[in-house]
């Protein structure tokens, strides 16, 4: 996305008829259209100006407005040609210039045929006229509301007074705006207020009296919702070679979940409660500890159900201008807690009786049972209860079945996109000591 350019009187929003446009803007309304026409459409093709617009052009489509800006624009002020103004509106688009690029298409969609137009310019007419449509639905707009009893008030945006403060006033989506609000005999009022794309900002004035020592209500009301609620898939992948830096045997399993979480934004921090749930379920597995003989393979399976509750902050890092994307940085601290299910285990048997692939052991019905599988099957085993569906005892009894267990989640990394202010799509993923965290959810703001 291109930066923003420069300007050292700063930019005006004034969106009325008495708004002034960019300096290429006016040129083209005068001068340019009229040495426009005065070109055939044989010298039109090696006229001043086309070498620049032939560039910025390719960049432009290339999506590098960065470097195509300047060169469309020197092609602008040079010669008009409605397929370079078009481009070059599509990188004020870009980059969230809605206003430029909307006075851009609407020069273009009004210009009538002219004999000197090429193909390109033909075209470039038309998407103008169905852009300019698409450009102004997104263009946010901001208005007020003033009270009755309130006399001689003003209210200036980046200095400009604004005439008719009941109409809304379009602006550019993601500029901080200096608002500033007054009143006969009653306390101005300051604010700055940033809009999103297609929001309709109305404000209230509330401006206190001089002589009251109360502060008013907040005129402008905040950009960010004060409390989030949020439902999400969360999930877990706990990966083979993770098993075995225990032992050996193993295999990948997926553990689906979900939660639900409460989230308070403070600045760009989200501080967050969540309470979530995972299923931990494993397939009959073959598995021994790590430097254990082959007769020590047990078939394990699991059909935990587990709940989780955590404390979460999280860091957003705004990836554009409107800050719709951005990325997430954080970590967080919870418990678990097994309140369902059980893992089990069983000794097992290769079908020849002599060391082979662990995934095909059966498992022993009883010591040494079927014959012949004494050395894995063995009644004198330590494991001579493991038989049948034997159920691991918890933490607690003396056994490896999780019970209480700490929840611990850093770091934790991910993107957010935001369709609407209010809207949050949230996609995660970190380690724990359940295995490797992912979550895919929706926020919606209170």
């Amino acid at each position: 996305m291109p930066k923003r350019r420069p300007s050292a009187a700063g930019r005006d929003r004034r969106t009325g008829p008495d708004r002034p446009g960019p300096t290429w803007i006016r040129r083209l309304l005068g001068v340019g259209l009229a040495a426009a026409a005065g070109f055939s459409s044989a010298s039109a093709r090696a006229a001043p100006g086309d070498a620049q617009a032939q560039k910025g052009i390719a960049l432009a489509r290339k999506g590098e407005c960065g470097d195509a800006v300047p060169l469309l624009e020197e092609a602008e002020g040079i010669r008009h040609r409605p397929e370079t103004a078009v481009a070059l509106a599509g990188c004020y688009e870009m980059a969230a210039e809605l206003l430029q690029a909307s006075a851009l298409y609407g020069v273009v969609a009004e210009e009538p045929p002219d004999r000197s137009h090429t193909r390109g310019d033909r075209a470039a007419i038309q998407t103008a006229k169905r852009k300019l449509r698409d450009v102004e639905a997104r263009i946010p707009t901001l208005s007020f509301v003033i009270p009755k009893g309130y006399e001689d008030v003003v209210i200036t945006i980046d200095g400009e007074p604004v005439e008719q403060p009941n109409e809304p006033q379009k602006v550019d989506p993601g500029d901080e705006l200096a608002v500033v609000m007054k009143a006969k005999g009653r306390k101005e009022r300051k604010e700055t207020i940033t809009l999103d794309e297609r929001e309709r900002r109305v404000v209230k004035l509330d401006l206190a009296s001089l002589g009251s020592s109360a502060a008013p209500a907040p005129a402008v009301p905040s950009k960010e919702p004060r409390l989030w609620l949020g439902a999400a898939y969360r999930g877990y992948v706990i990966p083979q070679f993770a098993m075995n830096i225990f032992g050996d045997g193993g295999r990948t399993v997926i553990a689906p979940g979900g939660a639900l979480s409460l989230v308070r934004p403070s600045g760009n921090l989200d501080i967050t409660f969540t309470l979530g749930y995972a299923a931990f379920f494993l397939q009959p597995t073959p598995f021994k500890p790590r430097g254990t003989p082959d007769t020590e393979y047990e078939i394990v399976w699991a059909d935990l159900s587990s709940l989780q509750a955590s404390f979460e902050l999280v860091w957003n890092i705004p990836l554009d201008r409107a800050q719709r994307f951005r990325f997430r940085i954080g970590g967080g601290l919870g418990v678990g807690y097994t309140f369902l299910g059980g893992l089990y285990r069983t000794q097992a048997y290769p079908p020849g009786f002599a060391p082979a692939d662990p995934y095909t052991y059966r498992p022993c019905t009883a010591p040494n049972d079927p014959p012949g599988s004494f050395r894995y099957c063995n009644q004198l085993d330590k494991d001579v209860d493991h038989y049948g569906a034997y159920e691991e005892p918890s933490w607690f009894s003396g056994g490896v079945r999780p019970l209480v267990y700490p929840w611990v989640v850093l770091p934790r990394l991910g993107v957010s996109f935001r369709p609407t202010p209010r809207v949050a799509i949230d996609l995660d993923v970190a380690p724990t000591l359940s295995g490797i965290l992912t979550g895919l959810g929706v926020r919606f703001g209170l």
